[in-house]
């Protein structure tokens, strides 16, 4: 499997102070050049880099303000460098980073120097977060006038927890999803009955993203932002991790072969104080049949949200899931994971509901969005 070509950080500093005359031309006054940032690479399982777009240069006045440093956990969130304006030699933000697990690359470097000249400041280099997702994004606009805005960055990042990196599961469009699991699937005690899958859907249709949804059962509202919601799931109330893998090939044949499967399972073992070896050996077998009948999707298995009380079980359990992952990534299988664990006690519903609020199921979608987005067609 082809993998992109991480060029380290400072390998590309030291490349824009050579080119850094080299790039587009303004009418306006001229003034001195600012440089843009630099994103940092993925670095596990080769996340690909890409050269950045050119941002004008210079401005006057102050230089820009350095940029935050990516959250780690699912989705990680995105920081970019400060934008500058004015003075003579304003710099653009210093580094954005990607998150540290399934989500996202990191953002590129900061705007070019503010206000424009002839002369061009380098655009921020995107490179591919820690996991998988798409790369990061390039150089933000330069300043006006004259600045060209910063093009896309690297290719997508290789995953935190496993995966092939590079794959391309979405083979048309839209893009054939398969949330499995429980009730939490369903979207149970949610207002719309869709839970996680309506929010899923509107980020999609948000970023122009053409999804569907199967399944045998059908849960949720006839339109989410004014587009008609694909209802289907395979979402089923009480469910545990045997009982579903009994709705997956061999034992029951997908509708239709999905492009991406979102597996959220395990939850009524533990609150039934299932032994947590024994459910996650049966969540191997069940993520191994998945494979087999879809070898071209991309798995992405959920660290299950908790359970709203303290459970040593459900420790142990999800504890178990990252190297269950890992064990099928490592046979260059597309299988990653998401941590919902890390949702907090204010998103369950608590006294003895396991169920997510609605901000709960949209605080899901986000981080399965995350570690998607990247795959998704147009």
């Amino acid at each position: 499997m082809n993998r992109a070509l991480f060029v380290g950080p400072v390998l590309l500093f030291f490349f824009a102070l050579s080119l850094g005359a080299i790039s587009c031309s303004s009418d306006g006054a001229p003034s001195g050049n600012g440089s843009g940032g630099q994103g940092s690479g993925g670095q596990t399982g080769s996340g690909g880099s890409g050269s950045g777009g050119v941002g004008t240069g210079g401005g006057s006045q102050a230089s820009g303000g350095t940029s935050g440093t990516g959250g780690s956990g699912s989705g990680g969130a995105l920081a970019t460098g400060g934008a500058s304006s004015g003075g003579a030699s304003g710099t653009g933000g210093k580094v954005g980073t990607g998150g540290m697990t399934s989500g996202s690359g990191g953002a590129g470097g900061g705007e070019g120097g503010g206000a424009g000249s002839a002369s061009p400041g380098s655009g921020g280099v995107g490179a591919g977060g820690r996991s998988m997702g798409g790369g990061g994004r390039g150089g933000a606009a330069g300043g006006a006038p004259g600045g060209a805005k910063g093009q896309m960055g690297g290719a997508a990042g290789g995953p935190s927890n496993g995966g092939a990196s590079g794959s391309n599961p979405c083979k048309a469009s839209p893009c054939v999803i398969l949330p499995l699991g429980d009730s939490i699937t369903h979207g149970y005690n949610s207002t719309d009955d869709a839970g996680y899958r309506s929010a899923l859907f509107k980020l999609a249709v948000a970023a122009n993203q053409n999804i569907t949804f199967i399944g045998s059962l059908n849960n949720g509202p006839g339109t989410v932002s004014s587009k008609t919601f694909p209802k289907n799931h395979e979402g089923h109330d009480g469910f545990t991790v045997t009982q579903i893998t009994g709705y997956v090939p061999p034992k029951k044949a997908f509708s239709t072969t999905p492009h991406i499967v979102l597996l959220h399972i395990g939850t009524n073992d533990m609150t039934s104080n299932a032994d947590p070896t024994t459910t996650a050996n049966q969540l191997d077998t069940l993520v191994t049949d998945i494979v087999q009948a879809a070898p071209d999707a991309l798995v992405v298995v959920a660290k299950i949200v908790p359970l709203g009380y303290s459970n040593t079980n459900y420790n142990s359990y999800i504890a178990k899931i990252p190297d269950v992952v890992k064990a099928h990534a490592s046979k260059n299988q597309n299988v990653v994971m998401v941590d919902m664990s890390t949702l907090p006690g204010s998103d369950i519903r608590g006294s003895g509901n396991v169920h997510p609020t609605d901000k709960g199921y949209e605080d899901m979608a986000d981080l399965w969005y995350g570690v998607i987005k990247g795959y998704l067609p147009n």
